[in-house]
């Protein structure tokens, strides 16, 4: 999650001038210190601009019952002091220098990013360095923080029932995998957090050998590894726990949860569980389910958008989604609010999504309806990837899941192989009731119905 929200700088201007064409593919360089440290450095030379993304291998899905926050509670409590900074002053020192930072946390990575003119980039790495083995990570500090953490959850969790409905969706439909465990956290484990957890947590995670610098932007590879070895090659590696991927091994059954709410317009969420390119034991059924993704959900001419929405007008905005890229299992999620001019109940859209999953069990997509999801991904992933900041997000995304850098560099060949009918046997073989949760956001009179 977004520490703050992201700076605003003379920067903006140079910084989307390198979203403005598609250009050469970047020119990609990898090599690790004696000491674990993993660096990765795409030239991208559109703008006098870089983009330093250290990531850190620590996320909710490492976090032990009862301790649920702890990698983003310290991601909030590093800009509270360190051996070089005073509290907020690193960001202050990226703004001067017409530049932007933030911070994210994920279940599987933690991210600290910095965008600034080229020729500042030792400064970004020398703030890095110091986020790496430098925090205070003060008893007054942490006191401060832990209540921006928990005021967070609050305003962004507790106060939003679209996304608590996602966060009780998320701990029934990994009974097995600790992606059950929200980001931000459990407000009773908030409550009993220590600034000693978080300490210890920093002491055990923050490691070069369990870091990576990803940098982006207009550089020369010899002259970022002279400045990366000047600010990091002092810390020594260490020993780091071990962490078994974050699996639901078997198809635990149908399980289903209602949240009750203020809301004005009831909404239907259906997950599966399913593998990713971490956890498959063929790559083929990933491509698959992200086509069969794209063809029900992307683009105007969508089978849920077209067939459920405009021309039996039975519910409204549906949404696809399926991240193939995580440490371990994921999930495939359809969601869809009623149509509140002819409203009808939650179980008959599930019932109609139901029969849209049926019919792509029996009969495999056309050709040429399989090129049309084909060509939405190529060409959704090609925008994106044409900025810094997505190019060095999308790198941290692979490797904090364990994945090589170079895992999509093939993706147009990838997906082109894939068939109709491993389309159809993907979806015989993942969209089942034994891997299905269903959960349902209702207004609160429902409830005394």
């Amino acid at each position: 999650m977004d520490r703050r929200t992201s700076l605003r700088s003379s920067l903006l201007g140079l910084f989307l001038l390198s979203g403005q064409a598609l250009a050469e593919p970047s020119i990609r360089h990898e090599f690790t210190l004696d000491n674990g440290l993993h660096v990765v450095i795409s030239e991208d030379r559109r703008a006098p601009v870089v983009t330093t993304h250290m990531l850190v291998k620590v996320g909710s899905s490492h976090e032990y019952p009862g301790q649920s926050g702890l990698s983003h509670a310290l991601e909030h409590l590093l800009y509270r002091g360190s051996a070089k900074t005073a509290p907020g002053q690193l960001s202050q020192i990226i703004e001067r220098l017409g530049g932007e930072d933030n911070a994210y946390t994920l279940r599987d990575f933690t991210v600290h990013h910095q965008t600034l003119p080229s020729d500042r980039l030792a400064v970004a790495l020398e703030l890095n360095a110091d986020l790496l083995k430098g925090a205070v990570l003060s008893e007054h500090e942490f006191v401060r923080e832990i209540e921006a953490v928990k005021a967070e959850r609050r305003e962004n969790v507790d106060n939003d029932p679209l996304l608590r409905l996602f966060e009780q969706l998320q701990a029934i439909a990994y009974p097995q995998s600790s992606y059950h465990t929200p980001v931000i956290g459990w407000m009773s484990d908030l409550q009993r957090m220590h600034n000693e957890e978080l300490r210890a947590w920093y002491r055990t995670w923050y490691a070069p050998n369990n870091a990576t610098l990803i940098i982006v932007g207009d550089v020369q590879r010899d002259a970022v590894k002279r400045e990366v070895e000047k600010y990091f090659a002092g810390f020594p590696r260490q020993d780091l726990p071990f962490i078994k991927k974050p699996l639901q091994t078997s198809a635990p059954g149908p399980r289903q949860v209602t949240v009750y709410e203020d809301v004005s317009t009831p909404t239907l969420v259906m997950a599966f569980n399913v593998p990713t390119y971490a956890s498959a034991a063929s790559a083929t059924d990933v491509h698959a389910l992200r086509l069969l993704s794209a063809l029900l959900g992307k683009g105007l001419s969508a089978r849920l958008s077209t067939r459920l929405e405009r021309q039996q007008t039975l519910l409204t905005r549906p949404e696809v989604s399926y991240d193939p890229v995580a440490r371990g299992d994921n999930l495939f999620e359809i969601q869809a609010s009623i149509n509140t001019v002819q409203p009808r109940p939650l179980d008959e859209l599930q019932a109609a999504i139901w029969a849209q999953l049926q019919a792509l069990k029996k009969n495999p997509p056309e050709p040429g309806e399989l090129a049309r999801a084909r060509t939405l991904l190529l060409a959704e992933n090609t925008f994106a990837r044409d900025t810094l900041a997505y190019q060095a997000g999308d790198l941290a995304a692979l490797l904090g899941s364990g994945l090589p850098a170079a895992q999509l560099d093939n993706d147009a060949d990838d997906l082109a192989r894939i068939t109709p009918e491993q389309l159809q046997q993907a979806a015989n073989t993942y969209f089942t009731r034994e891997r299905l949760t269903v959960a349902y956001l209702q207004a609160k009179e429902a409830d005394d119905e």
